[in-house]
């Protein structure tokens, strides 16, 4: 029969002993040992003495047990908050309990042991007691309120230290600096003399004299322990205990699993949540999701070999003849030199062969930086040289423009559809051997540089894990109901999140086909909706204007068509839903964040939807502090999914560091959310425009200027002021108008502002308009604004 991990004796009826029994793990934490112990301190937090120690004499506690974790049963993010929750519930039951808790630490009290020891009111150490925080140096955070315990006992810059460090501390350091009461040389018979005399003390008195110094010094305590575990279930969800895990495991095989290496907080803390997680998402429900891309096309070969995968300008390709053309691509990579970490630039447009190197670049563990293919000049040489590639794979019609950049040796450019004398893509995929095994990797490990689209400054490559590509498509599969007989239509760029991570993923996932399109065009959409069989399609930016621009016709409703999803959906959206006879779902994100918000239910007008599982948003002021309900702020967004978000801007850490400052991704975003957690999104901060005291959100004065029956784009952005004291910005909108509008006079300048004072709120109402013929996109649809100058245009005044 197996010991009990936690061990009860009576020492009388005023004392209760309780010790933490797994001597050959070092009395590590598991979950069992963690919940019994939670189990017995609550049972037994009236009696007046509690002696806490730990069973042998080499170890108090050593941190958590590596070999069984804390979230045994699911690996779940849910299950792992439990287990922090019982951490802090163990602090309560100690340092906030009416008992007198004393701690015998006889040897080491590492991580969470020594958060516990530390919680006890008095800590007798032996000459061989050792404290430990390694949590930091390895990407974790602490628990058991030691953030605020620690700094009182020994101050702020000591704490720091300690934590930043994770050093060892000794006893007789422990000592000077404030761990231990006392240093013996037999801390358990110690212990058990001071019970025995505090056991003789009022009651009433000792007890109350306790709480009232706790609450005198830890006034805050309750919500210190709460900020800890929601920053632990953050650190945890990261990939910053990727290397550690592996280091310590490859340790445990030299070792042979040796009882002399202890899986615990000494070395490492760590989690199932280092994997894709079964029930994190529904994909399909039976089965558990893979860690990676290379795993998710191995599977999905098996399980569709003859579906069509990608459905691209009239031709399907099944996942087994994807397959084999990665095979034959990663083969010929290999063969020019490409391997594990490397980058494979491509500028292309939207192809087979272009999701093709992406997967034939993964299989060699090789990174896949796709680039922006409207890129020229210095700023394609930026982009070139921020993701530092190997080589380039590039369509005929780029050909010279990345030549001229003067970023790669010709011998290192391979063309698509190029002259002979030029290295072609058809050569890489005709040489070297088939690769058909893919290099192992992590969840964590990099699969792609998808860039910012660079329409408020310069283009940054995020770098995107394979697990971040994972867990977008499953957001989508569950929230789409996406199934094996479905059709995804995209028309944007493979260099963008839409039609890699929520397009050609969900597909891989699934069984589903991925219908890729060159490029949007309004003329040619519904054609290519009716053609593919499409059933779902996203879009973005101007998309549902521009449709709902085109006169009506008898093809309207002509199609498979059971949803669209996308942002920004308008406010005309259920006139556009009643006339294309399809639903409109709303969602918010970005390549940084993912996809933390969609819209699941009924849609509320103006919101972008709920927070799924696993995230958490939080609306805040300039200090990243939380403001109350209904009221704007920036946008924030955490995760306790392990790679669900960006891992950083690559080469670029005073940018990732502002990205992410006080364990939050900071969005940009502008937003509030109701009382019923529903966000809505008020525009980039960029794109809010302060005007006489009023924050004024330039998509909102676009979306209003759309109303009128004669313009087809429109972009509002603030330009300097000059009505005098009081005023910050004015509002400049570019406008395009129907072309017959223009030739007939049909609209003026002058009109559309009359227009706009009587439809528009007086603060919206632009300053200056400036009818243009066209207004300059980003491949994704985005109004590219960087061009946009404060001159020309007709100005107003008298609003």
């Amino acid at each position: 029969m197996a010991e009990p991990v936690v061990l009860v004796e009576h020492i009388s009826s005023s004392i209760v002993k309780i010790t933490l029994n797994r001597p050959k793990a070092m009395n590590a934490l598991n979950a069992e040992l963690l919940h019994t112990l939670v189990t017995t301190l609550r049972e037994h937090q009236d009696a007046p003495v509690i002696l806490l120690e730990g069973a042998g004499d080499r170890s108090f506690c050593a941190g958590e047990d590596l070999k069984q974790t804390l979230a045994p049963k699911t690996g779940s993010a849910e299950e792992l908050r439990h287990s922090f929750d019982l951490l802090q519930d163990l602090t309560r039951l100690t340092s906030s309990s009416k008992a007198l808790v004393v701690a015998a630490v006889q040897g080491y009290a590492i991580g969470g042991g020594a958060e516990i020891a530390l919680a006890a009111d008095f800590v007798i150490g032996g000459p061989k007691a050792v404290f430990r925080f390694p949590e930091v140096p390895i990407g974790h955070a602490v628990t058991g309120g030691i953030s605020l315990r620690l700094v009182q006992m020994v101050g702020l810059l000591r704490a720091k230290e300690l934590f930043l460090c994770g050093r060892f501390v000794d006893a007789e350091e422990s000592l000077k600096i404030g761990l231990l009461s006392e240093m013996v040389e037999n801390p358990k018979e110690r212990a058990l003399e001071l019970a025995q005399q505090l056991a003789k003390l009022p009651r009433i008195s000792a007890s109350s004299s306790k709480s009232s110094l706790e609450r005198a010094v830890f006034p805050n305590l309750e919500s210190v322990l709460a900020d800890e575990v929601n920053v632990a279930n953050y650190c945890f969800a990261q990939s910053d205990a990727e290397k550690a895990f592996t280091d310590f495991a490859a340790r445990k095989s030299k070792t042979n699993g040796s009882p002399d290496e202890v899986p615990n907080d000494q070395n490492l803390k760590t989690n199932k949540l280092l994997q894709a997680t079964p029930g994190m998402t529904a994909v399909p429900a039976t089965q558990e999701l893979p860690g990676d891309l290379n795993t998710a096309l191995e599977r999905a070969v098996q399980q569709f070999p003859n579906a069509p995968f990608i459905r691209f300008s009239g031709s399907d390709t099944s996942f087994k003849e994807f397959d084999q053309g990665v095979a034959k691509l990663a083969g010929g990579l290999r063969s020019i030199g490409i391997c594990r970490d490397d980058k494979v630039m491509v500028m292309m447009r939207n192809s087979l062969e272009m999701v093709q190197t992406w997967f034939a670049s993964n299989r060699l563990g090789a990174v896949w930086v796709p680039i922006n293919s409207e890129l020229k000049g210095l700023t394609l040489k930026n982009v070139i040289e921020a993701g530092e590639p190997k080589i380039a794979i590039v369509d005929a019609e780029f050909y010279s423009e990345i030549k001229s950049c003067g970023n790669f040796n010709e011998k290192d450019i391979f063309v698509k559809g190029g002259t002979p004398e030029l290295p072609s893509i058809d050569q890489i995929y005709n040489s070297g051997s088939p690769v058909h095994k893919h290099e192992n990797v992590s969840p964590a490990a990099v699969s792609a540089y998808l860039y910012t689209s660079g329409s408020t400054g310069r283009s940054k490559p995020c770098v995107l894990s394979h697990q971040y590509f994972i867990i977008q498509a499953s957001c989508a599969v569950t929230a789409f109901k996406i199934v094996p007989e479905d059709v995804l239509y995209c028309p944007f760029p493979l260099f963008h999140a839409d039609a890699t991570a929520l397009t050609a993923v969900p597909a891989l996932l699934t069984g589903c086909t991925a219908a890729l399109s060159v490029r949007f065009s309004v003329s040619k959409f519904w054609d290519e909706i009716r053609d593919t069989g499409s059933t779902i399609y996203d879009f973005m930016g101007a998309t549902l204007a521009l449709l709902f621009k085109c006169p009506p016709t008898s093809n309207d409703r002509n199609h498979k068509v059971r949803l669209a999803w996308g942002v920004p959906v308008p406010t005309w959206a259920p006139e556009y839903e009643s006339r294309f006879g399809h639903p409109i779902v709303e969602l918010y994100g970005s390549v940084e964040a993912g996809l933390p918000v969609m819209q699941t239910g009924k849609r509320i007008v103006g919101s972008c939807g709920t927070v799924l599982p696993g995230y958490t948003v939080q609306i805040s002021d300039e200090h990243d502090m939380p403001v109350p309900c209904n009221v704007t702020g920036s946008i924030l967004v955490r995760s306790t999914r392990p790679n669900a978000f960006f891992k950083e801007y690559f080469n670029a850490p005073t940018q990732t560091l502002a990205a992410t400052r006080n364990l939050w991704l900071n969005t940009g975003d502008q937003g509030h959310m109701d009382e019923q957690g529903n966000l809505y999104f008020h525009g980039r901060v960029k794109d809010v425009i302060r005007r006489r005291g009023e924050n004024v959100n330039a998509f909102e004065v676009e979306e209003e200027l759309l109303r009128h029956l004669q313009v087809i784009t429109a972009a509002a952005f603030a330009i300097p002021a000059d009505l005098g004291e009081g005023t910050e910005d004015d509002i400049k909108a570019v406008v395009v108008v129907r072309e017959e509008s223009v030739k007939e006079h049909r609209l003026t300048e002058i009109q559309l502002w009359e227009w706009a004072k009587v439809n528009m709120a007086k603060f919206q109402v632009p300053a200056v308009i400036q009818f243009v013929p066209t207004l300059k996109k980003t491949p994704t649809g985005k109004l590219d604004k960087l061009d946009l100058i404060a001159d020309g245009g007709v100005k107003f005044s008298g609003r």
